[in-house]
């Protein structure tokens, strides 16, 4: 990706100077009419697509601080990190591996403190200081992030099986991950290229719904054309036949092409772009890679095959290298891009526009905290809160947000809009209960039904007629500020013309907020995130090897997240599992306590929504079902 160059700083006067802190305690009076808040100049600074970056100074300082309570809280749940590793000729316990001797937390400290320093200035100059920080590396975070510059936290992993030091023992994520130790360790083992074939699509199709991961391409036949080129002779007749059968699909993630490595604290990060081709089993429904292309970097594109010339440490290579591709899709795309920056720009627009009485804004507003904040102590503090990607700086981060963003709709982000541009349906992922070749998707489109019958409800309330909708003039203010490039620069928003209309923007909006309170989740990160080799951030080597290259399992496990890279990644996971929301989606008193509305019905629909996320829990937690853990907010 290439640099661009900053544009001047730019002054208070043409930023504004309402934060979001003031706004939202704007009263009914401004008739939704108060001054423009803050905004990272975007357009200026040559980013035309991504949508807007709002600057909430005073809920930045804020955020600094709950940040430093949360990482408190996840202490013990790191210091769990006992067990006994001997790796690189060293003996230690998983945590001084993963962070050294605790120096790092001493540099992270301090960083926080001079974070705090800079959010004390004047709020005009912010931003502009901001600005000037986003290309500029933070080498000292970076090094704090993993582990201060200890030697123990520099090493390769000597064992497959050694991955399970991402498993702290309290709680007791060791023993729940010891029944998948064999299977999983053998995902990273060149001597079982069967095992990490067959490992590789329930891995994502089952773990991380937080990386909002439906990025499965079924591929029609009137379309292998598109793909066939890019595999050459690699390419098969069976790989025709499939696609007629409509059992072949693709994950695309070639958006990387142009995403140099990075080094960062010493070491080099690499995030592959990736081709992945799989074919389906008609009777069982399970998928099989069969090729992918992997380039990137300084590389020319190379083709593995599961079946052809290639070696099977070098198999194993490219779905370690495709899995890379898709964790970064998950972090930056399926969960920041999609959850977290479409939804603050909407969430700015929705502060500007409407007023405090607005029955739209009663029903966002009780969910629309701590996220525009939290954005931006991420581009803050970059190499300190983010993970560790190849994502080295915030400005690589906005152009790859940019890049994203290009052609991209506001309801491409749905998971039923992606569903239906993707060719996937229920019945060709369902064996016994629908989904259950593919459970993140069920998982997800559960929260999508049941976010979408609370909106529906709180708008029929609202407006009784499309043309309530049509005269509501602050309604229609919010929407067309909200795509405009000044504004909101989201692109694809209905006019407000019927309430089916409002409907659909509003679930989208509550279902991205509510659907994001499932990384906050116990199981969410345990035990498959935890064992950091199913989805690892980065490659620590950027050169591709050759399909023909033979190499031991000691040499494949270099190419992968050296062991301070793993404690940065378990950082990153614990931060949400690992501490307690700031408010909880489910009121400690009750689904029925802390209600938003002036009506019973929308009242009740809440209620339901809120009993619906109770149950979610039980269900995908049983063993330990964490009711209060599912924020009401997008908090982190």
């Amino acid at each position: 990706m290439t640099t661009q160059t900053a544009a001047g700083s730019t002054s208070a006067a043409q930023l504004g100077d309402t934060t979001v802190a003031t706004q939202s305690a704007a009263g009914s009076e401004s008739g939704g009419q108060s001054s423009p808040m803050l905004q990272l100049p975007l357009r200026e600074l040559g980013l035309k697509d991504v949508p807007a970056m709002p600057v909430d100074v005073r809920g930045m300082a804020d955020t600094v601080s709950r940040l430093v309570i949360r990482v408190k809280q996840r202490e013990q749940a790191l210091h769990g990190l006992s067990k006994v590793f001997t790796i690189g000729g060293s003996t230690a316990r998983a945590y001084n591996f993963l962070y050294g001797s605790g120096a790092g937390d001493k540099k992270a400290a301090a960083a926080r403190e001079a974070s705090q320093a800079f959010l004390a200035r004047d709020p005009s100059e912010i931003v502009s200081g901001l600005v000037r920080q986003l290309k500029q590396p933070q080498d000292a975070l970076a090094l704090a992030a993993v582990g201060g510059g200890d030697e123990l936290t520099k090493l390769a992993l000597d064992y497959p099986k050694q991955w399970s030091i991402g498993w702290t023992t309290f709680p007791d994520v060791y023993t729940l991950g010891l029944p998948h130790l064999e299977e999983w360790a053998a995902s990273v083992d060149v001597a079982q290229p069967d095992k990490a074939t067959a490992a590789f699509f329930p891995t994502i199709a089952r773990h991380a719904t937080t990386f909002n991961q439906i990025l499965l391409r079924r591929v029609p036949s009137s379309d292998v054309g598109t793909w066939r080129p890019l595999f050459g002779t690699a390419w098969t007749a069976a790989l025709d036949a499939a696609a007629n059968a409509g059992l072949l699909y693709v994950i695309d993630l070639r958006i990387y092409e142009t995403l140099q490595p990075q080094t960062v604290a010493g070491i080099p990060r690499f995030t592959p772009s990736t081709v992945t081709v799989l074919v389906q089993d008609p009777a069982t429904k399970a998928l099989t890679p069969e090729l992918v292309r992997v380039a990137g970097g300084n590389n020319e594109p190379k083709i593995f095959s599961r079946q052809g010339s290639t070696t099977a440490s070098a198999w194993v290579y490219a779905l370690q290298a495709a899995k890379v591709s898709i964790t970064v899709f998950g972090i930056w795309l399926g969960h920041v891009y999609q959850w977290h920056i479409v939804t603050a720009a909407m969430v700015m627009t929705m502060f500007q526009n409407l007023s405090a009485s607005h029955p739209v804004r009663k029903l966002l507003e009780p969910q629309s905290n701590y996220l525009i904040p939290f954005d931006d102590v991420l581009l803050l503090s970059w190499s300190l809160v983010a993970p560790p990607t190849s994502i080295a700086t915030g400005w690589q981060f906005l152009e790859l947000m940019d890049l994203y963003a290009k052609g991209r709709q506001f309801f491409d982000d749905d998971p039923t809009t992606t569903l239906e541009q993707f060719g996937l349906s229920e019945s060709d992922f369902t064996s016994q209960e629908p989904w259950d070749q593919y459970p993140i998707v069920g998982h997800l489109l559960s929260i999508w039904n049941a976010t979408g019958r609370y909106v529906n409800t709180c708008v029929d309330q609202a407006y009784r007629t499309d043309q309530d909708v049509q005269r509501d003039q602050e309604l229609q203010n919010w929407i067309v500020e909200s795509g405009k490039e000044d504004g909101g620069n989201v692109r694809g928003l209905p006019a407000m013309d019927s309430k089916d209309s409002l409907k659909r923007v509003l679930h989208s909006l509550i279902y991205r907020i509510t659907a994001h309170g499932t990384g906050r989740l116990y199981r969410t990160g345990n035990p498959a995130v935890a064992f950091v080799a199913n989805f690892p951030p980065c490659l620590h080597d950027a050169t591709i090897p050759d399909p023909t290259a033979r190499f031991d399992t000691q040499a494949l496990l270099r190419f992968l997240p050296r062991t301070g890279t793993i404690g940065s990644m378990l950082h990153f996971s614990f931060t949400f599992w690992a501490s307690t929301p700031y408010v909880p989606f489910v009121p400690i008193g009750g689904p029925e306590t802390e209600l938003f509305f002036d009506d019973d019905a929308s009242n009740q629909a809440l209620i339901e929504l809120r009993r619906f996320i109770a149950g979610f829990i039980e269900r995908f937690e049983p063993e330990m079902p964490q009711i209060w853990q599912w924020p009401r907010n997008i908090e982190t």
